[in-house]
Formats: structure tokens, sequence, C-alpha cells
């Protein structure tokens, strides 16, 4: 019989999955045939909820099977999403952001969501569909069309969605807006990763005296050559070494990566916007500086934002001005390519304190990877929030459940046989099935994700 609160359809009835293991907490009503993931709250209410998608798996102790899963984003969470490629990591992105993103008409999917503001760093330039609904006319859609009539969920676009490409290489659309960095927004240490340099190397050493000679200023990197060009300000320093710097420098100039007037904190951060940064075309160091760049522009403007907020409030005093949103998500895909444990990664440590102390600035971030092993642990010790897909390697299903802020499931039936190891388990997932793991639930739930609401880009191609 279906439940007065499921508006979701019937799309679940049955899963080849029991799960043995019993749930002793949960958020889960039955009166309402829901679970609520990553909320504060011990009864969460309907406010500030985003629609997950459907419990899959039966249990002899809690049934929740069918039951609805929504999303608490009134709280800043981290979120760690794993899987192989295909397994749905892509998807889960573009569900979070439809969730609390304004949208062009109202949806089931948001529950007194107020638009949270939203940055993407997109590395294989497929959300830039965020904008627009699934088409009839595209045969990869013709599934998600008919997936979302059986879930009983419209189609729907973001309202306001902004695709940035970087300067100098190729725009996919024609309709994006190019955007450089401003040199002074990079450091010291970001330059010689840029530079393949040590911090203490002689040309480690010019940087630093060149920076802080420019420090202060809005500076192009035609400048910061011109200062390691003139002979006078390097009195006993080598010219082969001023030289080594100066011509990987100008490989910089030539790309156009970099312009003193480039991309600002105003630009990115407004009321409900989601702004996606298109990064495919840039090498995996420049990728990982955009990102170094984004995280520490959010972390300082709204770190300050809400400390001056906040003092304001207690005197009895109006907020600050300008007003910021008060609460952002950064976003990322592929998340090994920009915080990855070996190579050069400019966004390493910008992430690390972003993940460790954004909370009282309203900074919430979303992780996704196809190599948990090989992201920073650093980052994901602040996981509170997983999903976990499908996986095939031993070194990803350790680093991957050795993430996970609950309790592995571990004893799942299926098919007649009892499987002991949570990595087998894993392996056995279907693409879009995944273990959600939360503070608020004893051990992970087996989800079945809702279909995105907009067009899905992330499809594999067709003949």
């Amino acid at each position: 019989m279906k439940k007065a609160f499921d508006s979701f359809g019937n799309v679940v009835e049955s899963s080849p999955y029991a799960v043995l293991d019993p749930i002793i907490k949960s958020t889960f009503s039955a009166r309402q045939n829901r679970i609520v993931v990553g909320s504060s709250k011990s009864k969460p209410t309907d406010q500030d909820l985003i629609y997950i998608g459907k419990v899959f798996e039966s249990c002899p102790t809690t049934n929740m099977l069918g039951a609805d899963v929504w999303l608490d984003v009134a709280f800043p969470h981290v979120i760690y999403i794993t899987g192989t490629r295909g397994s749905g990591k892509s998807f889960d992105l573009g569900v979070l952001i439809e969730g609390i993103s304004e949208l062009t008409s109202n949806s089931a999917v948001q529950r007194e969501v107020e638009p949270i503001a939203s940055i993407l760093i997109d590395t294989q330039n497929q959300f830039w569909t965020l904008k627009h609904p699934p088409s009839d006319k595209v045969p990869e859609h013709v599934d998600q069309i008919a997936s979302l009539e059986s879930w009983k969920i419209s189609p729907n676009a973001l309202k306001d969605a902004k695709l940035w490409v970087p300067r100098g290489t190729q725009s996919l659309l024609g309709t994006e807006v190019a955007f450089a960095l401003r040199p002074r927004d990079v450091s010291l240490g970001d330059w010689c990763m840029l530079l393949g340099q040590e911090v203490y190397s002689a040309q480690g050493h010019i940087l630093r005296s060149a920076l802080g000679r420019l420090a202060g200023s809005d500076f192009d990197v035609s400048d910061l050559i011109s200062d390691v060009r003139r002979d006078s300000n390097w009195i006993g320093v080598a010219d082969s070494s001023r030289n080594a710097v100066i011509y990987k420098l100008e490989d910089y100039a030539a790309s156009q990566l970099f312009d003193k007037n480039g991309l600002t904190f105003e630009q990115l951060v407004q009321d409900g916007s989601c702004n996606v940064l298109m990064l495919r075309e840039l090498s995996d160091v420049d990728k990982s500086l955009v990102t170094a760049i984004v995280a520490r522009m959010l972390f300082h403007r709204m770190g300050e934002y809400h400390v001056k907020r906040k003092l304001a409030r207690f005197q009895n005093l109006p907020d600050p001005q300008p007003q910021l949103p008060s609460r952002c998500w950064l976003i990322i895909d592929e998340a090994h390519v920009v915080a990855g444990k070996g190579d050069a990664s400019p966004a390493r440590d910008a992430l690390v304190e972003y993940v460790k102390r954004g909370r009282d600035a309203g900074l919430s971030l979303v992780l996704a990877t196809q190599q948990p092993s090989a992201v920073d642990d650093r980052i994901l010790s602040q996981v509170n929030l997983s999903f976990s897909h499908r996986l095939t390697f031993q070194s990803d299903v350790n680093a991957a459940i050795s993430r996970i802020p609950t309790k592995s499931v571990g004893q799942l039936r299926s098919g007649g046989v009892t499987i002991g190891d949570f990595g087998d388990i894993l392996r056995y997932l279907d693409s879009g099935d995944c273990f959600i793991g939360d503070h608020s639930t004893s051990r992970t739930i087996l989800v079945k994700i809702r279909p995105r609401i907009t067009a899905h880009g992330g499809y594999s191609p067709s003949r």
C-alpha cells in the first residue's frame, strides 16, 4: 500500500539485498516513510531538506525498504563520494547541486530550502547541462525522462548557473565566460609548485623576493618578470637562476591564465547561484591551482564575514555590509586530480584548512573520486557524510571504507549467498546504488539515488 508521505512513486518495492546487521540508531520515521541523513537534530523538521533517493535494502530489525532518503543541508557538510567510472559519482554531484540551487520551477526534490551558493570544480566539462532539462530529442536522455516519470518527478533546470572557462582554452558552447587568475592570489608555495622548484631553492628565493616587492599591488606576470629581470634587485644572484625563473614565467604569461584583473570572490559567490568552472583543458597542476585559489577566497572572505556578523549580532548591531550568502558549497569532481597525495598540488593545504576551520564560515565541501586511495588523508579526516558506490581495487576499497563516518555493513544476503566482507559487497553494486554513511545512523544504509532532474552530461558516447 502506498504510504501517505510517499510522493515519489513506488519505484522500490523489492530489493535483491537483505542486510543482516541491525539498525540501532537512525532518524527513520515510519509515519513519514523517510529517513534524514546529515542532520544535527534527533528529530529533523521539513526545513532545509533535499531529496536523495530511496532505501534499497531490507533488514530484519528495521525494514525501511522504499523509504525516502533526504539530506539536511542546514548543517555544513564534508561529503565524500567514491566509486569507479560509471558507478554514479557525477550523478550524485548533480543531485546535490539540484537540491541546493534555485530551479526554474518549484520541485518536490526541495523542502523549504533557501538556495545555497555553490562553486563546482568541473574537471571533465560535463556539468554545463545543469542549465538544461533533459530532452527527448537526445537519445541518451530518453531513459532519464522515463525514470523521472516512474519516480513522479518533473524535469527541471537551474535558474542561475554560470559557466566559466579559463582564458586561453577552447570554449565548449561559445557562451561561457572566460576567466583568469590574479597573480596576487597565488602564494609563494603555489608559484614554486607551478615552476617545479623548492621554496628554499635559489629560484624559490628569487620568487620570494620578487613577490615581496610586489605585495599589496595588483600586478601581472609581466610585472613579476620585469622585477626578476631588473639587475639592481639581484646583486650577487646568479643570472642562470634568474633566467630559469624568467623562462618559466614567460610560459605562463603566454598561457593567458593570469591577469591582474582576474577572477574575484564577488564574481563567484552570490545568493543561490551555481558557478561551474570548466577546467578540462588545463593541466592537473593548473586545475589544482584554480581550486586552491577558490578555496582560499571562500575560507578567508566567508570567515571574516561571519566573524563580523556574529560580533554585530552579539552587540545588537546590523549585519556587516556588503551582505554575503550565509552558506556556500565547494564541489570538486575527480578530487584525486586536484588534491592527490603524490604529485604537486597547490590545493592540498588550502583544502585542509578549508575543511578543518570552514564550518564556522558556513562552508561545505563535496569531494568525488574514483581513486579514494589517492586523495590526501588530512582532507578526508573531516568527512561527516559518505556515498560509497561500486569499487574494484582493494587499495581504493580500503581507503573508502576507512573514511565512512559510521559502521559499515558486516553481512549482506543476496541471491541466496551471504557476503561477510564490505569490500566484496561494494563490488556487487549496480550503477546508481550506494551505501550512505553519516553520524546520525548506526550503520551505512543502501540507497538507490534518484534520477537527475537536469540533463545529465556524464553518459558514455554512443555510436
